[in-house]
């Protein structure tokens, strides 16, 4: 098989590459590359001494080069292997590496290529030609796997840039769903209704995405309407009454709460705090959790909320709270 694969090294076998190990497995390498090159050395001044002339000096010259390039990529192989897997693992979560090892085959034959390059330059070939039938191979490839390789620097795009990780929350368009796989192709997501969502990286990169798995707090806004025959001493408790619920709850940051507005409809306040938390069932929950909390005050103190004012002419009015969620 060509190009032949690597030894196994701890990069292929999904072991940790701690920095001991790391120097470990470079040391070694090195020690089994040198030793070939040292004998190749000493077997191409054995030549030089015997003065072999004619075919068979070019037969020697020609295997002495093979071998060395063989040991000497596969010790580069394994050299950038090493070094490369060690710096993304500290840089990426490990679920994330299995995108970047599936681009070592491809970087493996990209240095065994510029090996047998070099190989044939050392050799006399002129590699003009090669090199501009390699060009001239290259854009006509180019020009029929513009699909692939779009979908190819698009996936590189991401792997680098990482706007998105592996059970990240994001939602785009109609869609609300956490990160299972990111492929060559396409990006796995599991909706919040249950549903496998698959969208393609250059669709999904073109879109406006919300990504809520950096989300540190959560921020409500809510709007309550009082009545209007309210007493003002009790309205004027309201911001007590509302850090009060929003401390009770111990996941939640009380941040405001005031008297906006008075309206025909009540007396609108508008009631401002942040969960702790990233997730929308427990966000939910928590939010839940005050909403009884101030009801309850309320109502101790004497306090209600306005009744839906009656349709008139066609135009509604808002009932008695709103509330706006947002990441």
């Amino acid at each position: 098989m060509w190009p032949p694969p690597p030894p196994a090294s701890a990069a292929t076998c999904g072991v940790p590459l701690t920095p001991e190990l790391v120097r470990r497995l470079l040391r070694r390498q090195l020690l089994i590359t040198a030793l070939p090159l040292v004998l190749l050395t000493l077997a191409a001044m054995l030549l030089e001494l015997l003065q072999v002339q004619g075919l068979a000096q070019r037969l020697c010259s020609a295997a002495i080069g093979v071998v060395a390039t063989v040991v000497t990529v596969r010790c580069l192989n394994v050299v950038v292997e090493v070094v490369l897997i060690s710096s993304l693992e500290r840089l990426m979560a490990p679920a994330e590496l299995g995108g970047i090892k599936a681009l070592l085959p491809m970087l493996r034959t990209l240095i065994w290529l510029l090996g047998a390059l070099v190989f044939l330059q050392n050799q006399g070939l002129q590699l003009t030609a090669v090199v501009g039938a390699l060009a001239g191979a290259g854009l006509g490839i180019g020009f029929a796997l513009q699909g692939p390789a779009r979908d190819f620097f698009t996936y590189l795009t991401i792997l680098l840039d990482r706007p998105w990780r592996i059970g990240d929350l994001l939602r785009f368009d109609d869609v609300t769903g956490r990160v299972l796989q990111v492929g060559l192709r396409s990006t796995q997501l599991r909706s919040i209704d249950g549903e496998l969502v698959i969208v393609a990286n250059s669709e999904l990169l073109a879109k406006t995405i919300r990504n809520y798995g950096d989300q540190q707090e959560r921020r409500v806004l809510q709007r309550l309407v009082l009545r209007r025959d309210s007493p003002a001493d009790a309205a004027g408790r309201m911001l007590e009454l509302a850090s009060a619920a929003v401390a009770a709850s111990g996941e939640a940051r009380f941040e405001r709460c005031h008297l906006l507005e008075l309206s025909p409809a009540g007396l609108v306040f508008e009631l401002c705090y942040f969960l702790s938390t990233r997730e929308p069932v427990a966000a939910a929950a928590a939010q839940q959790q005050i909403n009884l909390d101030l009801l309850r005050e309320l109502r101790r103190g004497g306090l209600e909320l306005a009744e839906p004012m009656p349709l008139m002419q066609g135009s509604a009015v808002s009932s008695g709270t709103s509330t706006s969620s947002r990441g």
